[in-house]
């Protein structure tokens, strides 16, 4: 369950120091040590907290514990057990690190856990984790290749670290995600529609049982794949990330913390906001509605209609074809943003942005996994990529399981079948909802290529077009950057599926 601790203490006074941590060969069981330094006549509260990833968060309260902890902790040599089993059951780790935090008095820190979902000590409670069989990847340094052209600044490549924190530095900025390492089997499909469908979920159709079920997951839709998401996150003891209720803040524009609910409108990405920190600043214009000539922000879309800002977000998306995306003032239609709680550890789609994170491997400032080298000229393409590259027809889908996966541990995020992501946005008049869906990868069939055009009475027209215009010509892409096609978030093709992400915030 847990190996390989590492010590992490407490700097702050009373001082922690030579923390050790290991587990009883065979048991669920922990011995920590440590050195507790006070000022003379003293006691601390002292807390343990569990680190899965190798410190970067400490999500866990170590609850079942005896020995020196909690209140009043003298100074010395202390020793304390952990039944892990109990706190942190059926899981496994070999980054595991014990923090150690001592407090005067006796009172706990008042520290609530960093990352993710946090038991905060309710005796007999149990941490909540993402599926142990998903990939870490962190969001760190990574460059995304100019697919329009242009480059800016001499070069072709932009820093794109910053892409998911908030305009004001007010935000929580993305760290980490935890991502399937490969696409949706149609096994794990089974395995959480049927307890969906015994849930209150409904038109999460079972895989055939024709088909293998290694097989990639395929021919489900957009809204298929969301709602799955959600199902899956609450079968995990997730809080979901998709509802049919929107929230109806439209960002706080003024920056004091609330949703204003006055007359006047302030487009922060507009020419209005003329140093572009997303906020209105004194001296900046403004739509003054009332003629008052002072700022008074609707910082909401009357979605319902009811006159008041609504927060939404309380209808989880179990049940219906799709999320209904209504009208509103400021855009014909919201984007699946609005529908989304943004911060979830949830299971969600993967954004187009990590995706080519991603399919890049880990290598910096190339066009592909491999380097500049194009597909058609890499020598060990067909034996690591499942797809027609115009030297070879590849006859459909496989079991991931034979390709090497690339150096950040993920199989296939370029080919076997292309793959939603988290991207619906107004636009393309496609069905009820109006949205344009993106998906990401290519598939058996191509590089550029979600469906086949021909098969099923198609008439030769693809449901899918190329994002960025395909930037090699024809039908070989300049760079895994243009793998990017979109399309009605009601298509299903047996060239696209999907898998799950859970993204990590900073505090």
């Amino acid at each position: 369950m847990i190996c390989s601790f590492a010590s992490y203490a407490s700097a702050a006074p009373p001082v922690v120091s030579g923390v050790t941590a290991s587990q009883r060969t065979g048991t669920k069981i922990v011995d920590v040590t440590y050195n507790l330094a006070m000022d003379g006549g003293q006691t601390a509260f002292v807390e343990l907290w569990f680190s899965p990833d190798n410190g970067l968060n400490f999500p866990i309260r170590c609850v079942d514990v005896n020995g020196s902890v909690d209140a009043n902790v003298s100074a010395g040599a202390k020793t304390v057990t952990w039944n892990a089993g109990s706190d942190w059951d059926q899981q496994f780790t070999q980054n595991g690190r014990i923090r150690v935090i001592a407090t005067y008095g006796s009172q706990p820190s008042g520290f609530a856990g960093s990352g993710g979902t946090v038991n905060a000590g309710s005796s007999g409670s149990s941490s909540v984790q993402v599926d142990s069989s998903m990939v870490s990847v962190f969001w760190d340094v990574y460059y995304e290749y100019d697919t329009y052209g242009g480059g800016g600044g001499g070069s072709n490549y932009t820093n794109m670290n910053g892409w998911f924190s908030g305009p004001d530095g007010q935000h929580p900025s993305l760290t980490k995600f935890y991502v399937d390492p490969a696409e949706i089997t149609n096994a794990k499909w089974n395995e959480v529609a049927q307890w969906a469908l015994a849930n209150g979920y409904s038109g999460l159709p079972l895989a055939p049982s024709s088909e293998a079920g290694d097989l990639p997951r395929t021919n489900v839709s957009f809204w298929e794949a969301v709602k799955w998401c959600n199902a899956r996150s609450e079968k995990d003891g997730l809080t979901p990330v998709y509802y049919l209720d929107g929230d109806e803040s439209t960002g706080d524009v003024n920056g004091n913390g609330v949703v204003d609910t006055g007359p006047d409108l302030f487009m922060p990405y507009s020419g209005d906001d003329t140093n572009s920190n997303g906020i209105w600043d004194p001296g900046e214009n403004f739509t003054d509605n009332n003629y008052n000539g002072t700022f008074e922000p609707k910082e909401f879309d009357d979605y319902d209609g009811n006159a008041a800002y609504s927060p939404g977000l309380s209808q989880v998306f179990r049940a219906g074809a799709e999320i209904i995306m209504p009208s509103g003032s400021f855009n014909s239609y919201p984007s699946i943003y609005t529908f989304t709680k943004q911060f979830s550890e949830g299971y969600r789609l993967p954004d187009p942005v990590l995706f080519k994170k991603m399919a890049t491997g880990g290598l910096n400032q190339k066009k592909w996994p491999w380097g500049d080298e194009a597909p058609t000229t890499y020598a060990n393409f067909s034996t690591e990529y499942q797809a027609d590259i115009g030297m070879s027809p590849v006859p459909g889908p496989t079991a991931a399981g034979p390709r090497p996966a690339n150096s950040l541990g993920l199989k296939d995020v370029i080919g076997n079948v292309a793959e939603w992501t988290f991207e619906a946005y107004p636009g393309g008049g496609y069905g009820g909802s109006s949205l344009t869906a993106k998906v990401y990868g290519g598939s058996y069939l191509g590089l550029l290529s979600a469906d086949d055009p021909w098969s099923g009475g198609g008439g030769g027209t693809s449901q899918f077009t190329s994002v960025s215009g395909g930037g090699g010509g024809g039908s070989m892409p300049e760079s895994l950057f243009h793998l990017e096609l979109q399309g009605p978030p009601t298509a299903k093709s047996p060239a696209l599926g999907f898998r799950c992400a859970s993204y990590v915030w900073s505090n």
